[in-house]
């Protein structure tokens, strides 16, 4: 799956749910969201799995709201990307932006995709006075999501430069 396919495949989820709300989503893709506080403050993000023909997400009920939007929406996005993965075993999330593992990737790629538009970002990169780190703060989104949709855009033939490298281990602390 190529950052194209990703970015085309949101826009596709977005039309037909009407929606970029991770909680509207998972509603509509019939999800059960469960939240749980099992794994502490520091430990699983969240997980989706799949039994008698339901798809369960678990947030980590520790999570700040923000956070625990972005892992629910990477959660969804496993669910329309790897959802037969789901039906073997359950993708569990201790590190949300993994860059060592495609599916991982390819989850990070679709969450800063659907949670940031193209035109929000290209809104505040035209501002003079904006620098990376207040264009995340205008956005709610942490730097590090920040660069996967950068990385997305970049992709798909936008001229901008990736501030800081991707980090696959940022939310693990």
């Amino acid at each position: 799956m190529t950052g194209d396919y990703i970015h085309r495949e949101v826009l596709r989820v977005m039309a037909k749910y009407k929606t970029n709300d991770p909680y509207d989503l998972l509603d509509a893709l019939g999800v059960e969201v469960r939240e749980s506080r099992v794994y502490g403050r520091d430990g699983l993000k969240g997980y989706c799995y799949f039994s008698k023909r339901t798809i369960f997400v678990v947030l980590n009920g520790f999570l700040p709201e923000v956070e625990r939007r972005i892992v629910a929406m990477h959660e969804a996005a496993h669910i329309i990307l790897h959802r037969d993965q789901i039906k073997v075993a359950p993708m569990k999330d201790n590190v949300i932006y993994d860059m060592t593992s495609r599916t991982e990737y390819q989850a990070n790629l679709f969450t800063a995709d659907f949670l940031i538009s193209d035109d929000e970002v290209e809104a505040l990169t035209a501002q003079e006075d904006m620098d990376y780190f207040r264009i995340c703060k205008e956005l709610y989104v942490s730097p590090d999501l920040m660069s996967f949709k950068l990385f997305s855009m970049i992709q798909r033939g936008y001229q901008y430069n990736l501030p800081q490298g991707l980090n696959s281990t940022f939310l693990k602390n």
